[in-house]
């Protein structure tokens, strides 16, 4: 058997988590007035989003398959960038990913890391400060690994 040596190919990197209570999520924003949101399978945690080439295999991996983030704590609604709107919320594990991706070579658009939730784009109540943060246990399954898309923004649909 031939040994392997040398480094993967460095690519772009996405790195995400879905949401795997996202059902609890939607009812919670149709209860706040969203008129529509993101279709469940759409719910999901961004960890990292790297237009410059990543050795994935340097990226490590995360301690646990799924993460639960329990109810309550320091949770936040607002608006991110062209009209996404979020849930923000903290995530130690999430933050430590990041960074650890990031120590990898990873680029980041942004001056910092926030955890979020886009809860819609088009669909949001007017008044964002009557809206009460969701306040239930966020459950999150895997970390995705995949290459940057950056037609995202074309996909996206709301329900």
């Amino acid at each position: 058997m031939k040994a392997i040596t040398g480094d993967a190919a460095p690519r772009t990197l996405y790195v995400s988590r879905k949401v795997i209570n996202a059902e609890n999520i939607i009812a919670w924003a149709k209860g706040q007035g969203f008129r529509t949101t993101l279709p469940a399978e759409d719910l999901h945690v961004t960890i990292a989003f790297s237009r410059a080439a990543v050795d994935w295999m340097k990226c490590g991996q995360p301690w646990e398959s799924e993460l639960k983030l329990p109810a309550g704590g320091p949770r936040l609604i607002d608006k991110f960038g062209e009209g996404a709107v979020v849930l923000l919320f903290k995530s130690r594990e999430l933050e430590w990913r990041h960074e650890a991706i990031k120590d990898a070579g990873a680029s980041w658009d942004w001056p910092e890391y926030q955890p979020h939730i886009t809860i819609s784009y088009d669909g949001a109540p007017d008044d964002l400060s009557a809206v009460e943060p969701y306040q239930g246990e966020i459950v999150l399954g895997p970390e995705l690994f995949k290459e940057v898309n950056e037609s995202w923004r074309q996909r996206i649909s709301e329900e």
